[in-house]
């Protein structure tokens, strides 16, 4: 069991450097050396899957002692780390597999191999570690990552700006986690994750410094998983190769801030500051799920998905249901690593055409392409026997029973308008005549072995995960599922979703011409714009940042260097002339002038002798 465990620990680490050496020497090695080692991964978190034996992989570290201070860094593998694990490097080698087509003509292979396994070991150490700062660790790992493969082709402005906002988006929550550690091993005295939940458990944690660290932590995880207000990065982050955009909003970066709210889920219900969460994620949802509606790019519609249906999983955990948020979270992670994917073997196939109203007909040239991402699709919108309605009909029914007005309104929009956006997707790739002259005349045909079989893999284990939905959340949970459902929302759910889904097929039957003839009223058009710029909320921040805080600092940084720094100096004259002039008067080279100022010294040094003695 140890060394399943130090190969997930080192592995992607030694892997990364072997894929840079040797990938420098010659290329293909790259992607071999990335092969071997993802496989490896996921063969070491299969093997820890079948041979767990239901107690917790336990081992206890010192990172850092001095004195009575102590940093912990410690393993722990429990049933939802095995989850987590097998979704990080299950994902991680689908992705890199698909990665060999994708990426082959690239002649920076081997910068990009050596940062996907750098990223999916920041995602191993997050899962499998015991304490806040090893978690925080690889928290920082996936930070790092993340901003050099978003900003991959650098040589793009669009590329490295992207980067860096992620960068910087990202960090200002993990600021919060940072003050968090710090607030609970000042107060508590631990930051061990386990011992959190087990102090919650019975009370013994002050329930002030319980909340605001619970806040600071969800602050966090709202910036690595884009919830409102930090979401706009996680649109950007589109600029990077669709392979990155797939291993971060499928497999390992955006689940790991729900990741950390459940591995806390106990304390988290202690401070109450679940009710905070299942508000913001609703809010989310809604802007995610209504911007989607109207963008153009199909990965920017696939990332404002992204951050809706991550917000109906935080909905899920927010209204005090562990099994609902991470079966969402688990069916998410598969179906959207196949959308992503699949959008890649679109891109790829059209020449790198990003744009859905430039492409069409494309069901005639990649059949299978089509096939498995319809079968994303459906997972997405709920439609059974797919994962995704169960655990989308399982949150919404959970928000229905437990939470408030705000929270049942909005993630219910926000689960019935997935089929609107994926539907209008799908049909815009496939469906129809190519709307592009390069399509229309010849595409790149996908290969079987490295584009074709993750898709079908992929499209397989979202039908037919289905079946075990009951195993998952006793195996995560430890509970059996409780059968909450209400009949007649699983109806009203099913039967809108049909009536939208004959609204946009009816839409785009009648053609698109309908379309722009709605859309060119004023109206709609301020409703489109809103919607376009994810409600101007990348706007607003940047307006706030520029002339708010930088301004502000600025200014101020600009008066007190003229009014304050610049008086000092220019003082300095003046004052220096007076002391000048003070010391001159006793200076007149007259003998008896100085035997009279030294009989006043003495005279005063003797006074204050006495003064000094008879105080005494």
């Amino acid at each position: 069991m140890n060394n399943a465990v130090n190969i997930l620990l080192y592995a992607p680490f030694i892997g990364a450097v072997l894929a840079y050496i040797l990938g420098k020497l010659k290329q293909p090695l790259a992607f071999w050396v990335a092969e071997i080692t993802g496989g490896l991964l996921f063969l070491a978190s299969i093997v820890i899957f079948v041979t767990h034996s239901g107690v917790p992989i336990d081992i206890d570290y010192t990172w850092i002692s001095y004195g009575d201070l102590k940093l912990p860094f410690g393993i722990y593998i429990d049933h939802l780390s095995i989850v987590m694990l097998l979704i990080a490097t299950g994902l991680g080698l689908a992705d890199i597999h698909f990665a060999h087509d994708y990426m082959g003509s690239d002649p920076d292979q081997p910068r990009y191999y050596a940062k996907v396994l750098f990223f999916i070991g920041g995602m191993i150490l997050l899962v499998i570690t015991k304490d806040l700062i090893g978690a925080f660790v690889g928290w920082e790992f996936m930070g790092l990552a993340s901003y050099a493969l978003i900003s991959f082709w650098y040589f793009k402005n669009s590329a490295a700006n992207a980067g860096m906002q992620a960068f910087l988006y990202t960090r200002f929550g993990d600021i919060f986690i940072l003050a968090a550690i710090g607030l609970l091993y000042y107060y508590v005295g631990t930051v061990n994750l386990v011992e959190l939940n087990h102090l919650a458990d019975a009370g013994q944690i002050n329930k002030i410094v319980a909340l605001v660290a619970a806040l600071f932590i969800f602050m966090g995880a709202i910036g690595k998983s884009g919830q409102f207000p930090l979401y706009p990065w996680l649109m950007n982050a589109m600029e990077g190769p669709t392979t990155v955009s797939a291993l971060i909003h499928g497999a390992t970066m955006v689940n790991s801030g729900i990741y950390i709210v459940a591995r806390l889920f106990n304390f988290y219900a202690y401070t109450d500051a679940l009710y905070v969460v299942a508000n913001v994620a609703a809010l989310s949802a809604f802007i995610g799920s209504t911007s989607a509606l109207v963008q153009k790019e199909i990965k920017k519609i696939l990332a404002y998905s992204t951050m809706s249906h991550l917000s109906i999983a935080f909905v899920g955990l927010g209204v005090g249901s562990l099994a609902a948020g991470m079966i969402h979270l688990v069916n998410h992670a598969i179906f959207k690593a196949l959308l992503f994917l699949s959008a890649g073997a679109v891109i790829y196939i059209a020449h790198h055409t990003k744009d859905a109203w430039k492409l069409g007909g494309l069901v005639k040239k990649a059949p299978y392409v089509a096939l498995f991402m319809a079968m994303g699709s459906l997972s997405l919108s709920g439609v059974p026997p797919f994962s995704g309605f169960f655990s989308k009909e399982m949150v919404v029914t959970e928000a229905w029973l437990h939470g408030n007005d705000f929270t049942k309104i909005f993630v219910t929009i926000a689960a019935l308008l997935s089929i609107a956006y994926i539907t209008r997707l799908w049909i815009l790739i496939f469906l129809g005549e190519p709307r592009n002259e390069e399509i229309a005349g010849s595409v790149h045909k996908p290969s079987n072995l490295w584009i074709r079989l993750p898709l079908g893999i992929l499209a397989f284990v979202t039908l037919l995960i289905s079946i075990w939905q009951t195993d998952i959340i006793h195996y995560i949970t430890g509970e059996e599922a409780v059968e909450e459902h209400i009949a007649w929302l699983g109806v009203f759910m099913l039967s809108t979703m049909f009536v939208i889904f004959l609204i946009v097929v009816g839409l785009y039957v009648r053609g698109l011409q309908l379309l722009y003839k709605i859309g060119s009223h004023h109206f709609i058009q301020i409703i489109h714009q809103v919607l376009f710029n994810g409600y101007y909320v990348e706007a607003m921040i940047t307006w706030i940042s520029k002339n708010i805080i930088v301004n502000a600092l600025a200014k101020s940084a600009r008066w007190f260097d003229s009014k304050v720094i610049d008086y000092i100096v220019d003082a300095t004259v003046p004052t220096t002339y007076q002391v000048y002039k003070l010391f001159r008067v006793g200076h007149s080279g007259k003998i008896g002038t100085y035997m009279g100022q030294m009989v006043l010294g003495v005279a005063i040094i003797v006074l204050a002798i006495l003064i000094i003695v008879k105080g005494l």
